[in-house]
């Protein structure tokens, strides 16, 4: 269960981070990629805690 609390929010994030890279190439996106990015920071921080949880 500890691997599942790890991986989600990584694989997650980096669905978001590639998501972010193709909508940045419509010229009409405005700030969506910049909100994708940024979700997907919010979620490697989690996953990042998670590792380093003791729980």
């Amino acid at each position: 269960m500890k691997v599942a609390r790890i991986v989600a929010p990584l694989g997650l994030s980096a669905v978001l981070f590639i998501l972010a890279y193709l909508s940045s190439k419509d010229a009409g996106s405005g700030y969506f990629p910049i909100m994708l990015v940024g979700i997907g920071i919010v979620l490697a921080i989690v996953g990042i805690a998670a590792i380093f949880s003791t729980k």
